[in-house]
């Protein structure tokens, strides 16, 4: 299944979710794992040093205990083999944009494009194969992204301040 289904909430809306696990459905799961996010703006991409700043919303997930560690691991491993992917990315693109013999602006950026298309294709399996459930943080709302839509529907009947999140 392609592609998340997303719900959005205004930020300041605490979230209520179906009484069931959002992995596999199974009802009353009893556990729940913490999700957290936090709004990334443009400018992280210049002064990484920003990352560590800014408010961070925590969402708690229900899930049964058999979906628990494979919910907490995904987002996890997501995490490492993007940045993975850009660390070896990085010192390869690099030396090439260099050997262009443009200024070091126009080498930092030339550096920067290589390093996004070399990323892309990761970006893009995320994409594809997107996590059970993420969150994505805005100015003023969070879009609850769900891989099952049954679910996302189920989310989007219990809150009445959701609305699909604007393409």
């Amino acid at each position: 299944m392609p592609f998340s289904t997303d719900v959005r909430l205004p930020r300041d809306v605490e979230p209520v979710f179906p009484d069931a696990c959002c992995a596999c459905g199974a009802a009353a799961p009893g556990n729940t794992v913490a999700i957290k996010g936090r709004r990334v703006r443009w400018s992280e991409l210049f002064w990484p040093w920003l990352w560590f700043f800014g408010k961070r919303i925590v969402v708690a997930v229900p899930v049964c205990a058999a979906c628990q560690p494979r919910l907490r691991s995904s987002r996890r491993w997501q995490t490492v083999i993007l940045l993975a992917s850009v660390a070896v990315a990085i010192p390869i693109l690099f030396p090439l944009a260099k050997s262009f013999g443009f200024g070091w602006r126009t080498t930092k950026a030339i550096g920067a494009v290589l390093t996004l298309v070399a990323v892309l294709p990761v970006v893009l399996w995320q994409m594809l194969h997107p996590p059970v459930f993420d969150i994505t943080v805005g100015k003023d709302h969070v879009d609850y992204e769900f891989a099952s839509s049954d679910y996302a529907l189920r989310f989007r009947a219990a809150n009445p301040a959701a609305s699909e999140r604007e393409p």
